[in-house]
């Protein structure tokens, strides 16, 4: 019988794990993650890390740590990176709204761009055939829309209105905000000084923002009615930024689109309500239009179908090149506001139904009908469904506006596999000073 060997000596010790909680670190960053931060490697651990730049030399500290990373924050910086630049934002590195503002913009497109194009690589196993220079506009004062939330400190009744802070669902309380555009950036003060001494305000839970070319939304979301001397001053707010006051007690959509935003090169206006969607950029959104039309390049003989089409924005302008457009969207409200956009403008020879995109829609009279030119500009969750009824379909030219990369990766597969090919792709710079990125990519069959 074989015996175990004898140990003589203590206990072994644990060894403390080097990257412990609040433990100090130097290292080289690498590259940047997808979401904006720093990655670098501590004993072979993969460590992000916030506001550091690839090639800076930094010293952190570990603020959470993973089985596969850490977090961490950075205590000093050794290096500096040729593409830092000083923020434009007085509220940067608290406020959750932007996390590429102490990158160069340019440097900011460039990742942007890699980001989605090394996930096209590394998950799909492809590469398009011609990458096209970024859609870019200004990179400050873009912002026709957002939420800004609203709260009432319970000690002294401060009033705070604002953005979260990162990393946490508490409100920063925001002076101003230099990517917002420049009409709606006295928002803050204004609600400020409209709610300071009201009493308890705690009622009104956040404001939605919007601005068009012509007219705008203040919308207030409340749990209960306002006193009327609340929605006087509250008036005046909506007056002094030349917007429409609206409040509102549950979050059912808005009807009443009193508001309407240009896309110049068509020739078009389009209405929207407060709660419609609508692209926060207005010139990237007009770039992106133009290059759509230029890369789906429909003639007057061609059908075009649009999917996730929302109140038209794309429909509309592909009706004034094609024989015939369909437009199908999830939301009964979008589809009316779309017919009512599409008969201000004349254009009937385009037609808009509902349906849920995310279930099969091939026995669909509307899909039926043929079409030789797709659009799909889905949400943040992509259209995997839709795709896979695509694939098959035939369709000469498929235009995709992804506004999330991995989403996109997903979705294409069915694609790929039909031989599908990448002829075109660009990203769209549609929220500057932000990680997010969108894209265009024209799909050709192999027949075409």
């Amino acid at each position: 019988m074989r015996r175990s060997r004898i140990k003589y000596g203590g206990p072994s010790k644990r060894r403390t794990p080097s990257t412990s909680i609040d433990s100090t670190h130097t290292l080289k960053v690498e590259r940047l993650s997808h979401e904006g931060r720093g990655v670098g490697l501590i004993d072979g651990k993969t460590t992000f890390i916030a506001d550091a730049l690839p090639g800076e030399e930094v010293e952190v500290r570990i603020e959470e740590t993973h089985k596969r990373y850490n977090t961490a924050r950075v205590i000093q910086r050794h290096t500096d990176s040729p593409d830092r630049v000083l923020p434009l934002c007085a509220h940067y590195g608290h406020c959750g709204g932007c996390d590429l503002q102490h990158l160069h913009i340019e440097a900011q497109r460039q990742h942007k761009s890699r980001q989605v194009l090394d996930q096209l690589q590394r998950y799909a196993n492809v590469e398009p055939e011609e990458i096209l220079p970024p859609l870019v506009a200004d990179a400050s004062g873009y912002r026709r829309s957002a939420r800004i939330g609203i709260n009432q400190r319970q000690r002294d009744g401060e009033v705070i209105v604002g953005f979260r802070r990162r990393g946490s669902n508490k409100l920063l309380d925001i002076d101003s905000c230099p990517v917002m555009d420049k009409q709606l950036q006295p928002v803050f003060a204004l609600l400020r000084e409209a709610l300071h001494d009201q009493g308890d305000v705690r009622r009104i839970t956040h404001a939605d923002i919007s601005r068009g070319d012509q007219g705008g939304y203040l919308r207030l979301r409340c749990t209960r009615g306002l006193p009327e001397h609340l929605q006087v001053r509250l008036q005046q707010v909506a007056d002094e930024l030349d917007l429409v006051l609206e409040i509102a007690l549950d979050n059912s959509a808005s009807t009443d689109a009193q508001a309407l935003y240009s896309l110049p090169g068509q020739d078009l206006s389009l209405a929207f309500a407060s709660t419609d969607f609508i692209q926060v950029n207005a010139a990237i959104n007009q770039a992106m239009v133009n290059q759509a039309l230029e890369w789906l390049a429909p003639s007057t003989e061609e059908r075009v179908l649009d999917l996730f089409s929302g109140l038209g924005n794309f429909t509309l302008p592909l009706a004034q090149k094609a024989a015939q457009v369909v437009g199908v969207e999830g939301s009964d409200t979008m589809v009316e506001r779309a017919r009512s956009n599409a008969e201000q403008a004349s254009l009937n020879n385009v037609s808009f139904y509902r349906a849920d995109l995310t279930q099969t829609f091939r026995h669909a009279p509307w899909f039926r009908e043929g079409f030789d030119l797709i659009l799909l500009d889905p949400p943040r969750t992509g259209a995997r469904e839709t795709v896979n009824q695509l694939a098959s379909y035939g369709a000469k030219r498929i235009l995709y506006i992804s506004c999330n990369p991995s989403a996109l990766v997903a979705d294409l597969a069915p694609l790929l596999e039909q031989g599908y090919r990448i002829k075109r792709f660009g990203i769209m710079d549609m929220f500057p000073q932000t990680a997010h990125v969108e894209s265009m990519l024209l799909l050709v069959h192999p027949d075409a």
